[in-house]
């Protein structure tokens, strides 16, 4: 929000600015670390990776496809001129390209008001796909819901709401190829799962994300992040395709996924705002001879079973170095999804074998999203604590 244009009018010809504010990269970059699938070229159309498909073949690759919808622009004739229609319906649906693109999503067709992208590199893990496609949505919609709804009641306007459908084909569900004849065709999926994300975005509340039952299994999803879609008369736990064909599909509860990473913080007014706190940790993960040492995000990728995971303990951005000999340190990690309740290891204090130290060592080996918390528990003191989310496929 510190880059917004705060003295643009709406304009009354063409030469005014194109959108309402500008987009920092580098802002998103430091707090979700830079991703490895980002497009340097931004396009629209066919896919990039898929670009040897000619139209007489075929490709069998995953995909996840994500629909975003503006609710209510098409009412905005109503009160505002063309340019200004295009302003404001132009502002959102470029900061959706910018998001999305910045998570190695791609921008396959743009719909009047609404925006179809595709998260999927090729040979990209599927679990990485997914959790590229949650986080620019959720980070779209927070920003949709709370500050740009904010900006645009100050220049007179409604807020704009958007609704997101997401859903997962495996490679086997999905079929990339050409549809048309030559100089007059489009490189596209051919899946149900492509379709249910436009059906899904259909359903959503305002401001709401709905995934298919593909996201929620791939991901082993923890159960604080989703719900049933609730309607006038029920709770819906499946879309009807077919009198004999149904599929599962949820609520994703962005606000609370969007929790879970250690910079956001709940104000009292029960909004979500990004702050730094005094106590965090940073993480890095290692082949299991410790080589390929490389820095990780909060809830940026899913880390492959058998990694090593390193967590460092920081005070205001540097290593920490206890100040006292009165204080106590603890690490503790608490997992989700079923591997790790089969296991018997939904919470663990890792043997204690990390305790008093500053840095904490373990390995990658349950599906599902887990984090790790640190407490510095002081005599006469209240106790501070950090924590560290990630997933794991």
């Amino acid at each position: 929000m510190d880059n917004l244009n705060e003295n643009v009018a709406l304009p009354e010809n063409i030469n005014g600015p194109k959108v309402l504010f500008d987009y920092d990269k580098k802002y998103i970059e430091n707090l979700f670390g830079k991703n490895p699938f980002t497009f340097e070229k931004i396009t629209v159309g066919p896919h990039p990776d898929f670009s040897d498909i000619t139209e007489l073949n075929y490709l069998n690759h995953h995909c996840v496809s994500v629909f975003i919808d503006i609710k209510g622009s098409t009412r905005l004739i109503e009160k505002y001129t063309l340019l200004e229609v295009r302003l404001i319906k132009d502002s959102l649906l470029t900061l959706a390209i910018q998001i999305t693109n910045q998570f190695g999503g791609h921008v396959h067709r743009l719909q009047g008001d609404g925006i179809l992208i595709q998260f999927v590199r090729r040979d990209q893990h599927e679990n990485d796909s997914i959790i590229n496609a949650l986080n620019a949505s959720s980070i779209l919609t927070q920003f949709v819901k709370n500050d740009l709804a904010t900006k645009m009641q100050e220049y007179g306007i409604r807020p704009l709401k958007i609704r997101i459908g997401i859903d997962f084909g495996e490679a086997k569900d999905v079929l990339w190829s050409y549809y048309g004849i030559p100089d007059c065709g489009e490189l596209t999926t051919t899946s149900l799962h492509t379709d249910m994300a436009a059906k899904l975005q259909a359903k959503a509340y305002d401001n709401s994300i709905l995934i298919g039952g593909n996201i929620k299994t791939k991901l082993d999803l923890k159960k604080d992040f989703y719900n049933f879609f609730e309607n006038e008369t029920s709770r819906e736990k499946v879309y009807y395709i077919s009198n004999q064909f149904t599929y599962p599909f949820f609520v994703f509860d962005w606000f609370e996924y969007l929790k879970t990473f250690p910079f956001m913080h709940k104000t009292p007014n029960g909004l979500l705002e990004v702050s730094e706190k005094v106590f965090s940790i940073e993480c890095y993960i290692a082949d299991a001879d410790g080589s390929n040492r490389q820095r990780y995000f909060p809830n940026s990728s899913a880390i492959r079973k058998g990694k090593n995971i390193y967590y460092h303990l920081k005070r205001n951005g540097a290593s920490y170095h206890p100040q006292t000999n009165f204080e106590k340190i603890e690490w503790h990690a608490y997992n989700s999804g079923t591997e790790a309740l089969n296991a018997g290891h939904t919470a663990h204090d890792f043997n204690k074998q990390n305790n008093n130290k500053t840095t904490c060592e373990t390995s990658a080996a349950y599906l599902g999203h887990h984090y790790v918390e640190c407490k510095i528990i002081r005599q006469h003191s209240s106790t501070e604590k950090a924590q560290f989310p990630i997933f794991v496929q």
